[in-house]
Protein backbone atom coordinates (compact mmCIF):
# COMPACT_ATOMS: atom_id res chain seq x y z
CA UNK A 1 0.00 0.00 0.00
CA UNK A 2 2.77 2.75 0.62
CA UNK A 3 5.18 0.97 -2.02
CA UNK A 4 1.93 1.98 -4.07
CA UNK A 5 1.37 5.56 -2.93
CA UNK A 6 4.65 6.15 -3.37
CA UNK A 7 4.25 5.08 -7.18
CA UNK A 8 1.51 7.27 -7.56
CA UNK A 9 3.36 10.36 -6.08
CA UNK A 10 5.88 9.79 -8.35
CA UNK A 11 3.92 9.78 -11.45
CA UNK A 12 2.63 13.53 -10.30
CA UNK A 13 5.79 14.92 -10.07
CA UNK A 14 6.62 16.75 -13.46
CA UNK A 15 10.71 16.26 -13.96
CA UNK A 16 10.91 18.79 -16.79
CA UNK A 17 9.70 21.66 -14.83
CA UNK A 18 12.73 21.76 -12.89
CA UNK A 19 13.07 25.55 -12.42
CA UNK A 20 12.76 27.09 -9.33
CA UNK A 21 13.47 23.96 -7.34
CA UNK A 22 15.90 24.00 -4.02
CA UNK A 23 17.46 20.48 -2.98
CA UNK A 24 19.23 19.54 -0.54
CA UNK A 25 21.46 16.02 0.53
CA UNK A 26 23.45 15.05 3.72
CA UNK A 27 25.80 12.05 3.55
CA UNK A 28 29.35 10.81 4.29
CA UNK A 29 32.29 10.95 1.68
CA UNK A 30 34.75 8.87 1.74
CA UNK A 31 37.93 10.04 -0.45
CA UNK A 32 41.06 8.41 -1.65
CA UNK A 33 43.89 10.77 -2.07
CA UNK A 34 45.73 10.46 -4.78
CA UNK A 35 49.12 11.29 -3.91
CA UNK A 36 49.46 8.39 -1.29
CA UNK A 37 47.84 5.88 -0.09
CA UNK A 38 45.59 8.29 2.60
CA UNK A 39 41.63 7.86 2.77
CA UNK A 40 39.88 10.29 4.21
CA UNK A 41 36.24 10.49 5.30
CA UNK A 42 34.09 13.85 5.26
CA UNK A 43 30.77 14.43 6.67
CA UNK A 44 29.00 16.93 4.69
CA UNK A 45 26.25 18.28 2.25
CA UNK A 46 25.04 20.16 0.10
CA UNK A 47 22.57 22.69 -1.07
CA UNK A 48 21.49 23.13 -5.19
CA UNK A 49 19.34 25.72 -6.77
CA UNK A 50 17.78 25.82 -10.34
CA UNK A 51 17.43 28.42 -12.16
CA UNK A 52 17.16 26.85 -15.24
CA UNK A 53 15.24 23.23 -16.58
CA UNK A 54 18.80 22.26 -16.98
CA UNK A 55 21.05 24.53 -15.10
CA UNK A 56 21.94 24.77 -11.01
CA UNK A 57 23.96 26.82 -8.84
CA UNK A 58 25.42 24.27 -6.44
CA UNK A 59 27.22 24.87 -2.88
CA UNK A 60 29.11 21.94 -0.96
CA UNK A 61 30.67 21.96 2.97
CA UNK A 62 31.88 18.64 4.66
CA UNK A 63 34.21 18.51 7.62
CA UNK A 64 36.79 15.49 8.11
CA UNK A 65 35.87 13.22 10.79
CA UNK A 66 38.21 10.38 9.97
CA UNK A 67 41.37 9.30 8.66
CA UNK A 68 43.15 6.53 7.38
CA UNK A 69 46.82 6.40 6.40
CA UNK A 70 49.54 3.69 5.83
CA UNK A 71 51.67 6.08 8.36
CA UNK A 72 50.67 5.27 12.29
CA UNK A 73 49.86 9.17 12.60
CA UNK A 74 49.46 11.40 9.56
CA UNK A 75 50.58 15.03 10.46
CA UNK A 76 48.90 16.39 7.09
CA UNK A 77 44.94 15.95 7.28
CA UNK A 78 42.77 17.93 4.98
CA UNK A 79 39.81 19.32 8.01
CA UNK A 80 37.39 20.79 5.58
CA UNK A 81 36.55 21.41 2.08
CA UNK A 82 34.17 24.68 0.73
CA UNK A 83 32.69 24.24 -2.96
CA UNK A 84 30.25 25.80 -5.15
CA UNK A 85 29.53 25.73 -8.70
CA UNK A 86 27.72 25.20 -11.77
CA UNK A 87 25.71 21.37 -13.08
CA UNK A 88 24.38 21.19 -15.88
CA UNK A 89 21.54 18.22 -16.38
CA UNK A 90 20.75 15.86 -18.75
CA UNK A 91 17.10 15.05 -17.56
CA UNK A 92 15.51 11.32 -19.04
CA UNK A 93 12.11 11.31 -16.99
CA UNK A 94 12.92 10.47 -13.46
CA UNK A 95 16.24 9.98 -14.44
CA UNK A 96 18.72 12.84 -14.13
CA UNK A 97 22.19 12.56 -14.94
CA UNK A 98 24.63 15.57 -14.44
CA UNK A 99 28.52 16.86 -14.42
CA UNK A 100 29.44 19.45 -12.58
CA UNK A 101 32.31 22.30 -12.32
CA UNK A 102 33.35 24.34 -8.80
CA UNK A 103 35.68 26.07 -6.85
CA UNK A 104 36.52 26.92 -3.88
CA UNK A 105 38.49 26.98 -0.63
CA UNK A 106 40.50 23.72 1.12
CA UNK A 107 41.38 24.39 4.90
CA UNK A 108 44.95 21.79 5.65
CA UNK A 109 45.65 21.05 9.36
CA UNK A 110 49.36 19.78 9.88
CA UNK A 111 50.55 18.66 13.32
CA UNK A 112 53.22 19.98 14.75
CA UNK A 113 55.74 19.08 17.33
CA UNK A 114 58.34 20.84 19.82
CA UNK A 115 61.47 18.74 19.23
CA UNK A 116 63.08 20.17 22.49
CA UNK A 117 60.40 18.93 24.34
CA UNK A 118 58.34 16.61 22.50
CA UNK A 119 55.24 18.57 22.96
CA UNK A 120 52.69 19.15 20.72
CA UNK A 121 52.16 22.36 19.66
CA UNK A 122 48.83 24.10 18.30
CA UNK A 123 48.19 22.67 14.38
CA UNK A 124 49.61 25.15 11.50
CA UNK A 125 46.22 25.82 9.76
CA UNK A 126 46.69 27.08 6.23
CA UNK A 127 43.94 27.70 3.54
CA UNK A 128 44.18 26.92 -0.18
CA UNK A 129 41.72 27.17 -3.05
CA UNK A 130 40.52 24.07 -5.08
CA UNK A 131 38.75 23.04 -8.59
CA UNK A 132 37.06 20.22 -8.71
CA UNK A 133 34.68 18.26 -10.92
CA UNK A 134 31.40 15.90 -10.25
CA UNK A 135 29.70 13.32 -12.14
CA UNK A 136 26.70 12.03 -10.62
CA UNK A 137 22.89 10.86 -11.72
CA UNK A 138 19.70 11.36 -9.12
CA UNK A 139 16.82 9.33 -9.39
CA UNK A 140 13.30 11.37 -8.21
CA UNK A 141 11.21 8.88 -6.60
CA UNK A 142 8.30 11.52 -4.69
CA UNK A 143 7.45 15.08 -4.67
CA UNK A 144 9.61 15.59 -2.29
CA UNK A 145 12.63 12.92 -2.21
CA UNK A 146 15.11 11.32 -4.82
CA UNK A 147 17.98 9.22 -4.69
CA UNK A 148 21.42 10.20 -5.49
CA UNK A 149 25.40 9.07 -6.60
CA UNK A 150 27.83 11.09 -7.37
CA UNK A 151 31.71 11.05 -7.40
CA UNK A 152 34.25 14.07 -7.43
CA UNK A 153 37.71 15.01 -8.33
CA UNK A 154 39.08 17.66 -6.02
CA UNK A 155 42.59 19.71 -7.11
CA UNK A 156 44.10 21.64 -4.10
CA UNK A 157 47.78 22.78 -4.11
CA UNK A 158 49.58 21.71 -0.78
CA UNK A 159 50.35 24.44 1.36
CA UNK A 160 53.51 22.73 2.43
CA UNK A 161 55.62 21.61 0.10
CA UNK A 162 55.56 22.21 -4.35
CA UNK A 163 53.14 18.86 -4.36
CA UNK A 164 49.54 18.56 -5.57
CA UNK A 165 46.88 16.71 -3.03
CA UNK A 166 44.31 15.45 -5.41
CA UNK A 167 41.46 13.47 -4.46
CA UNK A 168 38.47 11.12 -5.66
CA UNK A 169 35.41 10.83 -3.19
CA UNK A 170 32.01 8.97 -3.45
CA UNK A 171 28.79 10.20 -2.23
CA UNK A 172 25.21 8.24 -2.30
CA UNK A 173 21.89 8.20 -0.44
CA UNK A 174 18.38 10.71 0.04
CA UNK A 175 18.34 13.91 -0.74
CA UNK A 176 15.20 15.99 -0.48
CA UNK A 177 13.77 18.84 -2.81
CA UNK A 178 11.34 22.04 -2.35
CA UNK A 179 9.65 23.47 -5.49
CA UNK A 180 10.30 27.47 -4.49
CA UNK A 181 7.35 28.04 -7.29
CA UNK A 182 4.69 26.04 -5.28
CA UNK A 183 5.62 28.32 -2.08
CA UNK A 184 5.56 31.83 -3.89
CA UNK A 185 1.92 30.72 -5.33
CA UNK A 186 0.53 29.86 -2.19
CA UNK A 187 -1.34 33.03 0.12
CA UNK A 188 1.11 34.87 2.63
CA UNK A 189 4.11 33.92 0.97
Amino acid sequence: MILQSLVLQAQDFSISERKGTLKATGSLYPSRRLDSKVVNYYVGGNAEYFFHNNYSFRGDIYGLVGQKSPLSNSSLKTSLILNYGFNKHFVKNKFNSFVGVYTGMTCFKKNQMDLQTFVAVPPDVQYVPNIGLTVGAQFYFYDYFHFFAETRYIHHRSPYSNGNIDEISFSAGLGFQLSTKKLVGKKGI
